[in-house]
């Protein structure tokens, strides 16, 4: 790995940083081919709205700052296979004791650059099992779609893992399915494209808006819906999706055996030849 903080090249940020004492921050994890940053523009909408959302400041100049440091990292320190993974994180910079915003604050940049977990793109060919997490997503609509520094709910799900998961759905407090712990779901009932409804909590994934869209222009009809346990165990097919492992049909939750992805196929050879994920 290597890193950026504000344009240098460190793995260390002050204490007074906001995103260590807080989580004030959001972050994008974005995927490299050959030099060029997939899905970059809606990655980027999805970053200056959590900015917005935390009130951290995010102007023009900052994001000519951030393309900056992304090219500098990949200008050092590309693949030779030109895969990479670019990790951008904007903080609420250094404040003082207490909640209460700054009042001029400087936001932090970290941008880091990290080898492309290829067995991940190789998963949307094998299927995977997913499991039913115990933890549950609190709601926070104001939070909710963004991408933001506090990820401790999904550490404690990973931390409570079976070993024959590759991946674990995520309910609320109402018992909606939600998510999974680094995925978006989408469920196929009678043909129907499904996902969960996010206004209440969970990150609207930048592959999933572009699936949604995508499906459309297919002929799939989509619907954003509450979604129960019982409705995903009942589909006709089951998949899960984010930016750097494309999609990934699940052939398995718990006992249940799903025996077609008709739907996920036709999508995944769509986004494999937009080149929105790389194709291996």
């Amino acid at each position: 790995m290597s890193c950026l903080v504000n344009g240098v090249h460190s793995s260390q940020t002050s204490v007074h940083d906001r995103g260590l004492l807080y989580g004030h921050s959001v972050f994008e994890t974005v995927a490299v081919n050959a030099g060029k940053l997939l899905l970059w523009d809606q990655h980027l909408a999805r970053l200056l709205l959590g900015a917005q959302t935390l009130n951290i400041p995010f102007h023009n100049e900052l994001a000519t700052l951030l393309m900056a440091d992304v090219a500098q990292l990949l200008a050092s320190h590309e693949q030779a296979n030109g895969l990479n993974v670019i990790r951008i994180q904007l903080t609420m910079g250094q404040g003082g004791r207490g909640y209460a915003n700054p009042e001029s604050p400087t936001p932090t940049r970290i941008v880091s650059l990290h080898d492309y977990p290829i067995q991940h793109l190789q998963r949307a060919k094998t299927g995977v099992n997913i499991g039913v997490s115990d933890v549950r997503l609190a709601q926070q609509p104001l939070l909710a779609g963004i991408k933001h520094g506090n990820r401790l709910e999904q550490v404690l799900a990973r931390s409570r893992w079976h070993p024959d998961w590759d991946e674990a759905l995520l309910l609320d407090q109402d018992q909606n399915v939600i998510e999974g712990t680094q995925s978006n779901l989408f469920v196929v009932e009678q043909g129907v494209l499904k996902t969960p409804d996010l206004s209440l909590c969970g990150v609207a994934g930048v592959m999933r808006g572009y699936v949604l869209g995508l499906a459309q222009t297919i002929g799939v009809e989509v619907q954003t819906v509450r979604l129960s346990l019982s409705q995903v165990e009942s589909a006709d097919e089951v998949f899960l999706t984010n930016s750097l492992i494309g999609i990934w049909p699940v052939k398995r939750c718990g006992k249940i055996l799903y025996n077609t992805s008709e739907v996920s196929s036709k999508l995944l050879k769509k986004i494999q030849k937009n080149e929105v994920i790389p194709n291996i």
